[in-house]
C-alpha cells in the first residue's frame, strides 16, 4: 500500500500558563494523527491473455475515528492507454482529464472502521507489462495504490500469421467432417475448473484458426471462461479427442461469431504450426446461396450421442437484422441440435458458407430439451432445472452467412487480436401513448404495496419508493394496481446502497408470486428480460453487456410490456424488444433483486404508467 503523506495537524495552545509550561518542555510536541484511509489494491499476478478482461480491486478502508469524504479515484493513463477500460462495480462514470488520467468522481462518507471496495474490470490489449499509480483523493488527502498486470499474446511466438493457406475444395470432399472440432469451455466452479459448456467449431486453416460462435468461448455474467479445450474429430464413429488448449484470437459477440487458435497440447506443451498441417475446410461465397440450396450441418449436438452428427437440409429463406443487411440469418428447413451451434454449415461443394448459431432467428428457437444449469438464476436457492442452462442447449434453424465474418477472418489470419462485448444499442426510444397514472411518491397513499420482512421491504421515504433488499438471491417488489393487455412505463432510478451485482426494474403480467415477467438492469453493466412461470425460470433475453449501463446512473429506465411485445430502454437507448407470444397481462411494479450479496437499496421516482 502506498499513501501520500498528511499535513500534521498544529496544535496552538492559548493562555499564559498554558505556554509557560510549553517554554520548560524539553522539547516542543506535535500530534500526528492517524491515517484517515488504508488504500490496497489486488490484481492479477499471473499473466492474463491478451484480448481477456481482468480485475483491479481498490480497497479503501477507514481506520480513523472520524468520517473520510472520497471525492474522486484517480486511474493513470498509463495503464488505461494499454486497456479498454469496461466498467466498475458499483458503477462509476469515467472521464478523462488533460493528461488522459480516467477520473472516477464521487461523493462518498466512509464511516469511523467502514471498508468501501470497488471493482474496476478491463480488457488486455497491449502486450507486455502494465503498471501505474492510481490516487484515492479525499477531503485531507490523497492516497496512491498500485495497478498492475502482465499481458501475453494469444499468438505464440513460433506462429507466422497469415502464412498457412487454406484447403482445396477437392482435399475433404462434400462432407467435410475432418474439419469438425468440439470446444469445451472450462469455467470455475466452486474454486474448481470444469466443462462448463460444449460446442462446435470448424477448422479454417491448415495453421489451426477455427472458427465458431462467440458465446462458445466468451465469459456470461455468472461464470468467466478460464480456458479452452479442442477435441480433434479422428474418425467419424468415434468421439472427439481433447487435443489442445486454445486462446481467442477475434470475437464479436453482437455478430456471435469468433476465432481460436491452438496455444499448447494437452501436456501444455508449444506447437510447431509448421508441420499441424490440420485438415481445413475451404470458404465459399454465402451471397451465392439461392432457395431450396441443398445445405450439409455438421456438429456436436450434445445430446443423443458424443459422436459428430450429419443434418440436411434446405436453404428456406432469409433474415434481416440491423447493421447486417437482408441476410444477416439463412433459414434453413434443418432442425439443429443446440451443440451444433458454431458448427459447420456447407453446400453442394463442401465449401463453408455458414455457422449454425444459438441467437439465431427461426420458430425453433427456445425449445430447450438439454440444460445443464450453472448458477440459480431463479434464485430459489438451488441449481436444478428450473434455473436458465448455459448457452448450448435448444434447437437451431438459423445460419450466419460466412460472408459476414470475413473481416474477422482476415484479421485473425493476420494475427490480430479483438474480443468486443455486444453492446451494440438500437435506436433511440421514446414512450408513448396515454398517461393514465403518474407518481412522484410525495403521498404514501398513492396506492403502491409496501411490506417490511428479514428478506427485505419496500417503502415511501423522502419522496421516493425505496426498495430494500436484505437477503441473498431474493427479489423484492412493490406493485400498483393497473393491469392492461399493453402499458409502458418509465421512472427514474438511483442505487442508494451498491453492492455490486444487484439488478433492478420493472415488473409486470403478475398474476401471483409465481407467475409474472421481468425487464430490467444490473449495477454491474447487464440487461435482462425473463419471466418466472410457475417454477419454470424462463430466459426471455439472456443477461447482455451495455456500456451505457456500466458507465454508471442515475438511469431513465423505461419499458413496454403486453401481448404487442416486450421493449426495454435505458436513457433513451434501446436495449431489447422481443416478442413473448405466452404473455399474459396482470399488474405492474418496480422490482430489485440479489445474488450473491445483500443490503441492496435502490430508489424510485417520476414513474408514468401508459397506455396506447
Amino acid at each position: 500500500m502506498l499513501k501520500t503523506s498528511l499535513l500534521p495537524r498544529i496544535i496552538l495552545i492559548l493562555g499564559a500558563l498554558a505556554m509557560a509550561v510549553m517554554a520548560c518542555s524539553l522539547a516542543p510536541t506535535t500530534t500526528q494523527p492517524p491515517s484517515e484511509l488504508e488504500v490496497t489494491s489486488t490484481y492479477p499476478t499471473n499473466s492474463v491473455e491478451q484480448g481477456r478482461s481482468f480485475d483491479v480491486v481498490v480497497n479503501l478502508s477507514n481506520t480513523s475515528q472520524y468520517n473520510a469524504h472520497v471525492t474522486e479515484i484517480r486511474l493513470p493513463a498509463s495503464f488505461l492507454s494499454k486497456v479498454n477500460y469496461l466498467g466498475s462495480e458499483p458503477a462509476l462514470t469515467l472521464t478523462n482529464n488533460a493528461s488522459g488520467d480516467g477520473i472516477l468522481a464521487m461523493d462518498l462518507t466512509i464511516a469511523p472502521t467502514g471498508l468501501e471496495r470497488f471493482i474496476f474490470r478491463f480488457e488486455a490489449i497491449t502486450t507486455g507489462s502494465l503498471s501505474g499509480l492510481g490516487v484515492v483523493a479525499t477531503d485531507d488527502g490523497s492516497y496512491q495504490f498500485n495497478m498492475q498486470a502482465s499481458v501475453v499474446g494469444v499468438n505464440p511466438s513460433e506462429w507466422q500469421p497469415g502464412t498457412a493457406s487454406t484447403a482445396t475444395p477437392a482435399s475433404l470432399g462434400k462432407v467435410p467432417f475432418q474439419a469438425v472440432v468440439q470446444i469445451k469451455a472450462l469455467v470455475s466452479i466452486d474454486g474448481e475448473n470444469q466443462v462448463g459448456w460444449t460446442g462446435s467449431g470448424t477448422i479454417i486453416t491448415t495453421d489451426g484458426l477455427i472458427l465458431t460462435n462467440a458465446h462458445v468461448v466468451l465469459s456470461d455474467r455468472f461464470y468467466q471462461v478460464q480456458d479452452l479445450i479442442v477435441a480433434l474429430t479422428l474418425a467419424q464413429d468415434s468421439p472427439p479427442v481433447d487435443t489442445y488448449y486454445a486462446s481467442i484470437v477475434q470475437a464479436d459477440a453482437a455478430l456471435d461469431i469468433a476465432v481460436i487458435k491452438p496455444r499448447t497440447d494437452m501436456q501444455g506443451n508449444p506447437l510447431n504450426y509448421d508441420t499441424l498441417n490440420l485438415p481445413a475446410v475451404p470458404i465459399g461465397n454465402s451471397d451465392n446461396l439461392t432457395l431450396g440450396d441443398e445445405i450439409v450441418i455438421l456438429g456436436y449436438p450434445g445430446i443423443g450421442g458424443d459422436t459428430i452428427t450429419l443434418t440436411r437440409g434446405e436453404v428456406s429463406g432469409f433474415t434481416s437484422e440491423g447493421g447486417y443487411g437482408n441476410r444477416a440469418f439463412i433459414k434453413t428447413s434443418a432442425t439443429i441440435a443446440g451443440g451444433n451451434s458454431g458448427g459447420l454449415a456447407v453446400n453442394q461443394n463442401g465449401e463453408l458458407v455458414g455457422v449454425p448459431t444459438q441467437v439465431g432467428s427461426g420458430d425453433l428457437e427456445g425449445a430447450i430439451v438439454d440444460c445443464r444449469p450453472l448458477a440459480d438464476t431463479n434464485r430459489d436457492g438451488y441449481v436444478d432445472d428450473y434455473d436458465t442452462c448455459v448457452p448450448t442447449g435448444g434447437f437451431i434453424n438459423a445460419l450466419r452467412p460466412v460472408n459476414l465474418a470475413t473481416s474477422i477472418i482476415q484479421a485473425a489470419k493476420a494475427g490480430q487480436v479483438a474480443i468486443q462485448a455486444d453492446t451494440t444499442m438500437g435506436e433511440t426510444y421514446q414512450s408513448t401513448g396515454k398517461v393514465i397514472f403518474e407518481d412522484d411518491f410525495s403521498d404514501p397513499n398513492s396506492g403502491w404495496s409496501t411490506f417490511e420482512s428479514e428478506n427485505g421491504l419496500t417503502r415511501y421515504e423522502n419522496g421516493e419508493l425505496v426498495i430494500h433488499v436484505l437477503s441473498t438471491d431474493y427479489l423484492v417488489w412493490s406493485d400498483v394496481e393497473y393491469a392492461y393487455d399493453n402499458v409502458s412505463m418509465e421512472v427514474d432510478a438511483r442505487v442508494l446502497n451498491p453492492v455490486g451485482d444487484s439488478d433492478f426494474g420493472f415488473i409486470c403480467g403478475e398474476k401471483d408470486n409465481d407467475h409474472f415477467t421481468v425487464l430490467e438492469i444490473s449495477e454491474d453493466g447487464y440487461y435482462t428480460i425473463w419471466k418466472q412461470n410457475g417454477e419454470e425460470y424462463v430466459s426471455l433475453v439472456d443477461w447482455t453487456y451495455a456500456d451505457t449501463i456500466a458507465a454508471g446512473g442515475p438511469f431513465k429506465l423505461s419499458a413496454t410490456c403486453g401481448t404487442q411485445g416486450l421493449v426495454l430502454a435505458v436513457n433513451g437507448l434501446l436495449l431489447a424488444e422481443i416478442q413473448d407470444a405466452t404473455f399474459v397481462p396482470g399488474l405492474v411494479g418496480l422490482v430489485g433483486g440479489t445474488f450473491g450479496n445483500t443490503g441492496f437499496k435502490v430508489a424510485f421516482d417520476n414513474f408514468q404508467l401508459l397506455i396506447p
